[in-house]
């Protein structure tokens, strides 16, 4: 609590000093907070307030230097935060987040440190809820970690549209404590991506170990939008995950549409299902609804609203309604009864500065 008491004094100090020496260094921040009505059953409804709904809450500070012939040095540091109680998310780190260096120029761009994996940057592209809110069975249903410690990271320039992305690093991934730098903690990811006039795709693949573990995650995914007009976009994607021990074997696929109008408004409607490959304790088929409404009161302040409901089936009762980076265990509400369902309704207020 203490490293939170010192977090904003600590950044603004960071941030008048660079300045001096920097072309551009930048204090920014996210508070999202929602209301929520969760009911699993075999239990009683709970109503609570949480944090990072619809976008993760945050505050952090990032900033680039130009050092001439095209290239370019920069750093990015990223802190989540709880803003329903105003803690911390992570005991085990200050800038959970995002904590880089990189370099950047014509050949593409370096980062070193720990970083977002190119999953985490595809989710948000993959469904109609950008892989957020408890309406997004995508973001809910599908395991990939979106961190990873001690990693090199290469973003590569755009060709005719094609960029790849590739991410490699040895220590934990998501929120786990951290731990040694060694080839059985290894992850390898990498990512490949195309865009054009109103429509995108990108696919992925990783593979994470853990030497904590018995076996080796692997996971790869594909996914795209269209643009099909009159303010609607189609949203698609597909999932696979296994072990090396062969206790998983799922298949994951969403379907979503995006109606933006004219106005400050959008309505997103979305259906995922999870295929179980193995039978037993644990194990079963999911899938979901969700339905989610955005309403813009500036271009930092949106409010929003969204409905879930979640279906599980066989043994299965290990998923939650979750969101963007809602961590709390108190707040990831499980039901307790094999192939439980659980329904969702959340109201936010995210504001961006």
């Amino acid at each position: 609590m203490q490293q939170l008491a010192c977090l904003a004094g600590l950044l603004a100090a960071t941030v008048t000093s660079l300045a001096q020496a920097q072309d551009q260094v930048t204090l920014f921040g996210v508070l999202d907070t929602f209301a929520t009505r969760l009911h699993a059953d075999g239990l009683a409804p709970v109503a609570r307030i949480d944090a990072s709904g619809l976008l993760a809450s945050r505050i952090g500070v990032r900033g680039k230097e130009e050092l001439g012939g095209g290239w370019r040095s920069n750093f990015l540091l990223e802190a989540g935060l709880d803003g329903d109680v105003g803690a911390q998310p992570d005991g085990n780190r200050l800038f959970n987040r995002q904590a880089w260096v990189g370099l950047a120029g014509a050949p593409g761009e370096l980062r070193l440190g720990r970083q977002n994996t190119p999953q985490f940057y595809m989710n948000g592209k993959f469904d109609a809820f950008t892989s957020a809110t408890q309406a997004s069975g995508w973001n809910n249903l599908f395991g990939a970690p979106p961190r990873l410690d001690n990693a090199i990271g290469y973003f590569s320039p755009a060709w005719n549209g094609w960029t790849v992305q590739a991410l490699v690093g040895r220590g934990a991934t998501g929120g786990a404590a951290p731990s040694a730098e060694l080839a059985a903690n290894q992850s390898t990811h990498l990512a490949l991506e195309a865009a054009g006039e109103g429509w995108y795709w990108g696919a992925n693949y990783q593979l994470v170990k853990n030497a904590s573990l018995p076996y080796n995650a692997r996971r790869s995914s594909t996914g795209g939008s269209w643009n099909a007009g009159h303010g609607f976009t189609v949203y698609g994607a597909a999932g696979r995950e296994t072990r090396s021990d062969a206790s998983q074997h799922t298949q994951l696929y969403s379907l979503s549409l995006r109606y933006r109008g004219a106005g400050l408004s959008s309505v997103s409607l979305g259906w995922s299902s999870l295929r179980d490959h193995l039978a037993g304790a644990g194990h079963g088929d999911a899938d979901q609804l969700g339905a989610l409404y955005l309403y813009l009161l500036s271009t930092r302040t949106t409010l929003y609203g969204a409905l879930a409901h979640l279906r599980q089936h066989g043994q299965r009762n290990s998923f939650a309604l979750v969101g963007a980076a809602v961590v709390a265990p108190a707040a990831q509400i499980r039901s307790p009864l094999p192939g439980g369902d659980i329904q969702g309704l959340q109201l936010g207020i995210l504001h961006t500065f």
